[in-house]
């Protein structure tokens, strides 16, 4: 059956009507919505129309920034006597100090200036330096690698503008895990027992040195003078342990080898106006007379009268610190 071209003329207009008044319906109903959209009020119990509420929006309170200078608490005791006990009373104070982490300089190195300079002079600034993958974050004159994803050029500027505040700068390093001079230095790091002389190596792919080499110690020395040579007022080393396992070829006492290696560090190259330190977890950790401290770590606040009992430094209220994880890095 076919359509006369009358009949397919007047389908033709008659589509082209009903297209146009679509068109102008949904143009229509979309201002509508708009307009209808400041009166619409959402409630537990689903959407309502509300042809009552008010056309002015409510004035809202401006936002404020957020205070810049905070200060966290540093617990310490004074030195205990032997009649005073572990009871003894606790002093707090506070200080203003800044942690620069390994994530705050890969991603937001830029908005430091502005964090920072609000602080007052001298107060503690700690930055990451190195990776425990070996990588350093400034141009090292060790022939080590750098950290890809930190610019050392941005280093510098962020060191010189601390100097210039006349900040306390600490850089936080690793001593013994080290990833890459391990493996290009394998007679300094730590055997595998039953590995032919091959090293032990942890769950995140790094070998540990040994404390007792005196090439490992040397590379540590190397990397304090460098630091010293950059401006930092002191050095503070994680990982300064053994590992926890009982797979590695190491006969001797952990204990002395690690109190050994403190002393040696610390006499090569702590100064007046240097300190070397050493972020430990065991308060019984000691280290020698002058300028150096140690940083526990994991202690809680109320465990610090019973730790200080513990602790062999002779003037805890200077070599003595406690590191806690807060939200805040400052």
């Amino acid at each position: 059956m076919s359509i006369s071209y009358k009949s397919r003329k007047r389908l033709k207009r008659l589509a082209t009507v009903l297209i146009v008044l679509l068109a102008v319906a949904l143009v229509c109903y979309g201002a509508w919505v708009l307009w209808a959209g400041r009166y619409i009020l959402y409630t537990r119990n689903g959407v309502a129309l509300d042809m009552t509420m008010s056309d002015t929006l409510p004035i809202g309170t401006p936002a404020q920034l957020p205070e810049t200078d905070k200060t966290f608490n540093i617990i310490y005791c004074e030195p205990l006597s032997q009649e005073d006990g572990p009871s003894s009373s606790v002093v707090q104070t506070s200080i203003n100090g800044y942690y620069i982490s390994t994530t705050t300089l890969e991603e937001d190195i830029a908005s430091l200036r502005f964090q920072l300079d609000p602080l007052p002079a001298g107060t503690a600034i700690m930055l990451d330096m190195k990776n425990i993958r070996g990588e350093f974050y400034y141009h090292s004159s060790l022939g080590s690698k750098t950290d890809k994803d930190i610019d050392p050029e941005q280093i510098n500027q962020l060191l010189e503008f601390l100097h210039n505040k006349d900040f306390y700068v600490i850089a936080r390093i690793p001593a013994f895990r080290d990833r890459e001079y391990g493996l290009n230095h394998v007679p300094h790091g730590l055997a595998k027992k039953g590995g032919n002389g091959s090293l032990w190596m942890d769950d995140q792919g790094c070998y540990w040195l040994d404390p007792t080499s005196d090439g490992a110690l040397g590379y540590l020395a190397q990397q304090l003078m460098e630091l010293k040579g950059m401006g930092f007022d002191e050095v503070v080393f994680t990982e300064f342990c053994f590992p926890n396992t009982d797979k590695i070829v190491f006969d001797d006492d952990r204990s002395l080898a690690l109190k050994e290696a403190a002393t040696q560090l610390a006499g090569a190259c702590a100064t007046d106006h240097f300190f070397v330190s050493f972020a430990v977890s065991d308060p019984t950790f000691s280290i020698p007379d002058g300028n150096s401290r140690i940083y526990l770590e994991g202690i809680a606040a109320a465990e610090i009268p019973q730790i200080l009992g513990q602790v062999t430094v002779s003037k805890p209220e200077i070599q003595l610190m406690f590191l806690t994880d807060v939200n805040d890095t400052r």
